[in-house]
């Protein structure tokens, strides 16, 4: 099992399918049963006794029972659920299993069952699980680089380095991190005294690039981890070029990775109701770090951990397995608060053409590394 997390937490779906993600399902919904029928009428040009009726017909739909078929597959989808969900412990997996099942009891094929798939995902509780069809599960494969905003960096007021990372959707991810380390290079070239690390349109993706791309003003060492229902732990971390998770590389960076000038310098994250899932992550990945603060807004409330599992026909159960938790040991699961909120669009200051918060710039002004600056 940790080994094939280890290999599956790179791809951290969710961002993509965020709609699909917080939208609740329904049950199927079965067609009532009335027997409404229709009678046509002999027409007889003259009495014979050995004229033949017309046969009643019957606009009645012939419901079937499930099939085995479809029964198979959505059995196999509930055990699925049923051994790996993080929350599986706490549910009568007999009445979900039940009304699952009524819910689909005239399914003929696999795709049939999709919709009580999906509302047994619901009934799982935990938010963040979510099914995708074989042709949504091939469009997710082929996305690259250039399906995800690109990241963006500033230097502000001649002080402050500024870096905003929206999400990494595509599996491959080598390049973008390259980038955003390219990005913190020129910035650091200007001396900056402090940085502020832009979370708050970071719908997740995939956790390895971003991770990646942001380790030099993370710094090295272990970051933060995912813990089973079990207490079971796996650490991500950063070192040289690389985001790992129990030290095996899920991504890196093309080349020598960079270094910043002054280690340790002070952070401010910003995050929002739109950091979410691997957004989150890296907002985790923050905490504890020294000479670090948050401001924003609370996260998406996706703090959890998802792996995908592949069913006969290619759709794919995405399945939450694990919480996350901080580099102190704090877990996560829900929303993420920062340190200092800031909702008031009157503490808001543009820059650049970015709306930074005001109390993260005090604050950074008011570090050692920023009052002796120029």
């Amino acid at each position: 099992m940790n080994k094939i997390l280890s290999l599956a937490l790179r791809l951290m779906w969710v961002s993509v399918w965020l709609t699909g993600c917080s939208s609740e399902a329904t049950p199927v919904q079965i067609p009532s049963s009335q027997s409404a029928t229709s009678t046509i009428q002999a027409a007889t040009l003259t009495p014979s006794p050995t004229s033949t009726p017309i046969p009643t017909v019957s606009s009645t739909p012939q419901l079937l029972p499930i099939s085995a078929e479809a029964s198979a597959y959505l059995n196999a989808a509930l055990d699925i659920m049923q051994e790996n969900s993080l929350y599986r412990e706490s549910i009568d997996w007999a009445s979900l299993r039940k009304s699952v099942l009524e819910s689909a009891q005239h399914a003929q094929t696999p795709e049939d069952t999709y919709g009580a798939i999906r509302y047994a995902l619901v009934r799982l509780g935990d938010h963040h699980s979510f099914f995708m069809t074989p042709s949504e599960s091939t469009q997710r494969g082929k996305l690259t680089t250039n399906d995800s905003p690109p990241p963006r960096g500033k230097f502000l007021l001649e002080k402050i380095g500024f870096i905003a990372i929206e999400g990494f959707r595509a599996f491959e991810g080598a390049d973008y991190a390259t980038t955003v380390q390219g990005l913190i290079r020129d910035i650091d070239a200007q001396h900056p005294c402090g940085w502020i690390v832009d979370l708050r349109e970071n719908t997740g993706g995939n956790m390895g690039p971003m991770l990646a791309g942001i380790g030099p003003i993370l710094g090295e060492g272990e970051m933060g981890a995912f813990i089973d229902s079990y207490g079971n732990k796996q650490i991500w971390s950063y070192q040289d070029g690389q985001a790992m998770v129990d030290g095996e590389p899920i991504e890196h960076v093309n080349g020598p990775a960079y270094q910043l000038k002054e280690s340790s310098p002070p952070v401010a994250v910003l995050t929002g109701v739109n950091t979410a899932s691997s957004g989150e992550i890296v907002a985790i990945s923050f905490r504890g770090r020294p000479n670090t603060r948050s401001f924003g807004l609370y996260t998406a409330g996706l703090s959890t951990g998802n792996l995908g599992f592949p069913l006969s026909d290619g759709a794919v159960i995405v399945l939450t397995i694990v919480v996350d938790a901080d580099r102190t040991g704090q877990t996560y699961g829900n929303r993420i608060y920062p340190d200092e909120i800031v909702e008031d669009v009157r503490k808001f200051t543009m820059l650049m053409d970015e709306a930074i918060p005001q109390p993260a710039i005090d604050w950074l002004m008011s570090q050692p590394a920023c009052r002796g600056s120029k």
